[in-house]
């Protein structure tokens, strides 16, 4: 039961591999593994060189000296790789769901019969050997006959652990029907009686059943601990046809001594057969199976006769593979002190790496992220991500042992502040609209005013924001993963140094990455909108009412929206206490015409109702007597007091902003700006007006003993059309007779 392990289809693996003299057998899928020798494989080329494209300085024609070397070409010829790392015959465990029925089992060991012919069909392979031994796994399997109603009775499932010569009982299941390759392990029932289900343990006549096929191989069970295999398998190959043959194969995975699993999931029709089954190639035919092969015959090869020498596959003029030794990049071709040929260094330089070849990596934020927090650049290619490489350790180096000095792979981050002045001035000194200088020397070239500017943010020390150590295999391997762990948490500018050490030497592969804020402050509430009424503005009904209590509770209402525009505005996480809105307040205070500037915090009591009255009352123009003239008779014209003369109006702007830096490479120092979007702003203007009958009210009336009084003048009087409310009847008496 050790003998199971998962493999996802497709994923890097570890190569599996027998060297035979000149040849290897392996998984397709896998690389071959570097041997202890300089070689290389065919199968690792990705394509071949045509023959009209190699320079002719790499051959060596007319030269009798080194004949027994070259090639009919004239070139150095690559020799085989005598390297044996393993010389015994491999072994590969074909694992089987106990729910297969014979076809599928015979197409199998069919598929089994045509790799194995293929593999001892290739050249130089002879000596190569594959051996398979299958077993089977349990499975919760559906009877085959629902058509008889004879379930585990019916005859043809003798073979697969269902009739048995025991006195089983029948069963109500339905009529017989020809059974699928491979049946589901559980299925929606027929009747409302739960299906009959094969037992779920491997009985001995599932194994005898494999032994019906001869190309499987010997049959193991490995529900015997007690079983010793001959030769340790490199790979089990498993067929499973539901969730529980799958979950078998699944358990045994964190006890598995094998280094690969390949998975097929054969289901035709089912319940189970829409399941989720990770890390399986799904069959929906068993005949698919021949579309996968996953061996592969490798011939290795090398430059044993030339020094430094690296192999080179080429396709000759006819069209065959042929393969010449040639020296790497950076070495030329020549005689070492003993007649040898060897490949000498000619230089040292360092490739340019692929920072280098950019003068900045820029990324700007242009959305509210949620989060101060910027990774995954490699995969977002915003950043290119280094690949060092070396003669000594390269990619085989996979442990850190050795202290300082150890081989190793570095990748830090550092963010550096410099100087910051203000934008516009700096444009100031070199225009409006024109490149900003990258030094900050030129700018006090273009003007000497500008070496008395001070910088709104000082400059600082580097801050250290990652720092990570990897071996050389592991960073080559999982690059972009550990380009994507560089986290940044704020704005700025950052030096990028990946290091590369080996035994004798180190380089270093520098970047500048700059993170820039492109996103503005955005408003999340209205901007209010004055109200009208008929009595202050009966015409255009614009921004002006009658100053009531309640419209001042309003208007307030309205100041506190305003103010809320802006206090309730959004930004990104990283844009903290950075703000610079554009802010102004002017008010018309009563019996003013124009309006005055005001500190803007001063806005929240322009209605507020005892700053109203306070501020009516100290006005000595409210203490005056309007309709008293200078010669202390009264104004009795019907207007003695202009309109409008009692109107308090506020006026209020705010555009959000905020404070920005546009970092960039190469600059020792840096331009901060205040700008938000311009669609990002609320103007507010409200007036309120009081008239005279708003302030004071006057009531006239006819006194009750006047009334008294004309009541009995008329009651003397026949005609009844005259009253005393608002008449006034007096008797006169009669002096003398005309």
């Amino acid at each position: 039961m050790k003998l199971f392990g998962l493999l996802a289809a497709g994923a890097i693996q570890l190569p599996l591999q027998v060297l035979s003299m000149r040849t290897s057998l392996g998984l397709k899928e896998t690389l071959l593994a570097v041997n202890k020798e300089r070689s290389v494989s065919f199968a690792l080329l990705p394509f071949d060189l045509p023959n009209n494209t190699l320079i002719s300085q790499d051959a060596l024609t007319n030269n009798d000296h080194y004949s027994g070397i070259l090639g009919p070409d004239g070139r150095i010829g690559c020799t085989e790789s005598m390297a044996i790392d393993n010389n015994q015959e491999i072994t590969v465990v074909l694992a089987f769901s106990k729910c297969l029925d014979d076809t599928a089992l015979s197409t199998v060991e069919e598929w089994v019969n045509q790799v194995k012919a293929g593999i001892t069909t290739i050249a130089y392979a002879e000596d190569l050997k594959i051996t398979f031994q299958s077993t089977m796994v349990p499975g919760a399997c559906e009877e085959r006959s629902e058509k008889t109603k004879k379930g585990l009775e019916d005859k043809a499932m003798e073979n697969q652990g269902g009739a048995a010569p025991s006195n089983a009982p029948e069963t109500t299941a339905p009529d017989t029907a020809k059974p699928d390759m491979a049946e589901p392990d559980t299925a929606e029932p027929h009747t409302t009686e739960p299906p009959v289900l094969l037992t779920n343990n491997v009985m001995p006549t599932d194994l005898k059943r494999l032994e019906a096929f001869p190309g499987l191989g010997n049959v193991v069970d490995l529900a015997d601990d007690d079983v010793k295999l001959d030769v340790k398998p490199i790979a089990v190959i498993s067929f499973v046809t539901g969730e529980k043959s799958y979950g078998e194969v699944m358990q045994y995975e964190t006890s598995v001594q094998v280094s690969k699993t390949f998975n097929f999931h054969i289901c035709k029709s089912g319940t189970n057969c829409e399941g989720t089954f990770e890390n399986c190639i799904d069959l929906p035919e068993v005949v698919d199976l021949f579309m996968y092969n996953p061996f592969t015959v490798t011939r290795s090869i090398e430059c044993a006769n030339l020094d430094g020498g690296v192999p080179v596959t080429y396709l000759d003029d006819y069209g065959f593979r042929q393969c010449f030794c040639n020296c790497p990049a950076g070495h030329v071709l020549e005689e070492n002190d003993y007649g040898a040929l060897t490949c000498k260094q000619v230089d040292d330089e360092v490739c340019p790496c692929v920072w280098a070849q950019v003068n900045e990596f820029k990324y700007a934020v242009e959305n509210d992220k949620g989060t101060c927090s910027f990774k995954n650049f490699a995969t977002d290619s915003v950043l290119s991500v280094p690949f060092p490489t070396d003669g000594y350790v390269a990619d085989k180096r996979d442990t850190l042992k050795e202290g300082y000095q150890n081989p190793r792979i570095t990748v830090t981050a550092e963010r550096e502040q410099f100087a910051e002045y203000k934008g516009s001035d700096v444009e100031s000194v070199v225009g409006a609209g024109g490149s900003l200088p990258l030094t900050f020397d030129e700018v006090v070239g273009l003007s000497s005013s500008a070496s008395n500017l001070q910088p709104v943010v000082a400059p600082a020390h580097k801050t250290r924001t990652h720092s990570a150590e990897y071996p050389w295999k592991e960073y080559q391997m999982n690059r972009v993963a550990h380009i994507d762990d560089l986290e940044f948490t704020s704005y700025g500018k950052y030096k990028l140094e990946v290091s590369a050490y080996d035994y004798f030497s180190s380089a270093t592969c520098e970047g500048c990455l700059v993170i820039v804020d492109k996103y503005r402050p955005k408003a999340t509430t209205e901007c209010p909108k004055s109200f009208c009424d008929d009595v202050a503005d009966p015409v255009h009904c614009t921004e002006s009412a009658e100053l009531t209590p309640n419209n001042l509770d309003k208007a307030s209402g309205l100041v506190n929206q305003y103010f809320d525009f802006a206090i309730k505005a959004k930004n990104d996480a990283c844009s903290v206490d950075n703000r610079c809105d554009s802010e102004s307040f002017s008010r018309r205070d009563f019996f003013e015409k124009d309006y005055t500037e005001h500190d803007c915090s001063q806005a929240h009591q322009c209605f507020n109702k005892d700053t109203v009255l306070e501020d009516l009352l100290v006005s000595t123009k409210t203490k005056t007597n309007p309709l008293l003239e200078e010669d202390n008779s009264c104004d009795n014209t019907d207007a003695p007091v202009s309109i409008g003369q009692c109107t308090r109006c506020c006026k209020m702007h705010t555009a959000l902003k905020e404070w920005w830096t546009d970092y960039r490479c190469g600059s020792d120092y840096d331009a901060r700006n205040c700008e938000g979007d311009s669609d990002q702003t609320c103007d507010f203007k409200q007036c309120l007006v009081m008239n005279g009958d708003t302030l004071a009210t006057v009531t006239a009336s006819i006194t009750e003993d006047t009334k008294k009084e004309s009541e009995s003048v008329l009651a003397q009087v026949e005609d009844e059309a005259y009253q005393t409310v608002t008449q006034i009847h007096r008797s006169l008496d009669c002096t003398s007779f005309g």
